[in-house]
């Protein structure tokens, strides 16, 4: 049996608050199965590199933005792109600040980050 996960969020960010992301439900599959998955989205490279593949660039000219450090932000510091982090979505500000490396901009939201670029 193959297991392929998109992602391993934990949570997933609504008007209402969080819910449970793709993450419960992948951990509850690798309990259940024993087995680990091949994640193929954030944070692996593979999403990463496809992407910039097709529309052909490289890690130091592409900006990845992210609302989650451990999946968005920490996949674009693995292959050396730029990152910039939002606070709308599931990151706290403490959170953001204590990261190391820090992501290349933290912003409130996206239209702040597009406001900046």
């Amino acid at each position: 049996m193959v297991f392929i996960a998109t992602n391993t969020d934990r949570t997933y960010p609504t008007p209402a608050g969080l819910a449970p992301g793709a993450g419960s439900i992948v951990t509850a599959l690798e309990v259940a199965t024993d087995q680990r998955p091949t994640v193929i989205g954030k944070p692996s490279p593979e999403m990463y590199l496809l992407a910039m593949e097709r529309m052909n660039t490289i890690p130091s000219n592409t900006l990845v933005v992210g609302d989650r450090l451990e999946t968005d932000i920490e996949g674009a510091q693995a292959i050396g792109c730029l990152s910039a982090l939002v606070l709308s979505g599931v990151t706290l500000p403490e959170q953001a600040y204590a990261w190391r490396p820090q992501p290349d901009c933290i912003t409130a939201d996206l239209t702040s980050l597009i406001n900046l670029l």
